[in-house]
């Protein structure tokens, strides 16, 4: 793999947007990024971000430890999401590839600065481990993007088209972008989004990829408030799903308790259904459950799934 000059050279003088430069800064570390390509056809460089966080919840350049860990956390977690969702897997279901999680991890270094707090964001993995892991260049052209580089691409693009969404919300690029990234992409991003209003963070998140025009995307708190009641009244966090098996545990004030074919235990949450549905029910029966999926997250825990039924159909009796 080498680098195409000539065509980086027409991509400057404004023939694609995707090389535009928003400074002199920007425009500089472009030039760099250049003449490293023409001395090392493979990439070495790393991409490097930053999420600073101004607004009420900033005093001089300090903020409470648990909101600024919320606002880390949830942001690696819309990345890992987004990485996901281009790699086909948009459900909350299942477990998760462990080279998109390796992929998608981001490294964290901070400096402060007056009046905001500037966290640095770097991925953990180095550009040659991935798009060139042999070292073979020679042999593969897998061009110069790392899997971070475009999950958080995706990422700032779905909270940059939010601020454009008009009265006909359910019309608008946000929504029909956010549906196609899948139910995992959405939890994430309201989650994120409402960690930083919670926390009166104004937000501005950046992303310098080598060769490539800085992705910048600036928050309000109202508009982070925005995206997260978007997301709910769209119920675009939520994901059907129909559940086959053995009921081991029938209670009116606790979860339901299924054993799914493959012999894993899957606790159901049954508030929604009528009180005569569940007073039909008993421990042995096998029963088809519809229900709907969510990903929720309490401070410092890692994300469950949830699942809560909407209808429960019985077709087999208990075994006597």
């Amino acid at each position: 793999m080498s680098f195409d000059w000539n065509a980086y050279r027409e991509e400057l003088t404004g023939h694609t947007p995707e090389a535009d430069w928003d400074d002199a800064a920007d425009l500089s570390r472009l030039s760099l990024g250049s003449l490293m390509a023409e001395q090392n056809p493979l990439r070495r460089d790393l991409s490097l971000g930053f999420l600073r966080l101004t607004g009420d919840g900033v005093t001089g350049h300090s903020a409470h430890i648990d909101d600024v860990a919320d606002a880390i956390r949830h942001f690696q977690r819309l990345v890992l999401a987004s990485g996901l969702a281009l790699g086909g897997y948009k459900s909350l279901q299942g477990s998760l590839p462990v080279d998109v999680v390796s992929k998608t991890r981001l490294d964290l270094e901070g400096s402060p600065m007056p009046g905001s707090l500037v966290l640095q964001i770097l991925p953990a993995t180095p550009p040659g481990d991935e798009i060139m892991p042999s070292g073979q260049a020679e042999f593969l052209d897998n061009g110069e993007d790392q899997l971070v580089d475009k999950a958080v691409a995706n990422s700032l693009e779905l909270l940059n088209l939010s601020k454009t969404v008009g009265p006909d919300a359910d019309d608008s690029e946000f929504i029909k972008l956010l549906t196609e990234a899948g139910p995992r992409v959405a939890s994430t991003l309201r989650d994120f989004a409402k960690s930083l209003a919670d926390s009166n963070f104004e937000t501005e998140v950046a992303w310098m990829q080598p060769r490539r025009k800085k992705r910048v995307s600036h928050m309000s708190v109202a508009e982070l408030q925005y995206v997260g009641t978007l997301v709910a009244s769209r119920e675009l966090a939520k994901e059907p799903a129909v559940l086959r098996g053995v009921l081991h545990t029938v209670s009116d004030v606790a979860p339901l308790r299924l054993e799914a074919p493959d012999g894993e235990l899957i606790n159901i949450g049954a508030k929604s259904l009528p009180d005569t549905d569940i007073k039909r029910l008993l421990v042995g029966m096998t029963v088809e459950i519809t229900a709907t999926v969510t990903e929720e997250v309490a401070p410092g825990t890692e994300p469950k799934t949830k699942y809560t039924a909407t209808k429960v159909v019985i077709i087999g009796d208990a075994a006597l």
